[in-house]
């Protein structure tokens, strides 16, 4: 019996230690891959009419240009320093 538990219970630590980590890491990885909402603007209707809206986006350079989730989407940018939406935002991929 006393052989049994010396064997079991180092077994049963490692299992319980493997599991934590890996609910720690998918945990983290989760928190990694959540968007980052910005305020970026809609020109309505000029550039210099500009109408906040939250979106992920960034300025860093991708393939599309980050665009509104309304029905009907609109290119979101951001302000420059005359204060109008002007300067291009990019999509986030994840």
């Amino acid at each position: 019996m006393r052989t049994f538990v010396k064997v079991i219970l180092p077994v049963l630590a490692f299992t319980l230690a493997s599991a934590a980590a890996v609910g720690t890491k998918t945990a983290k990885v989760e928190e990694a891959n959540k968007p980052v909402l910005i305020t970026g603007f809609i020109q309505n209707p000029s550039p210099l009419n500009c109408k906040p809206v939250q979106v992920d986006c960034s300025e860093a350079i991708t393939e599309q240009t980050c665009m509104s989730t309304e029905a009907i989407p609109r290119q979101v940018w951001k302000k420059n320093a005359a204060n109008a939406c002007s300067l291009t935002l990019y999509k986030v991929t994840h």
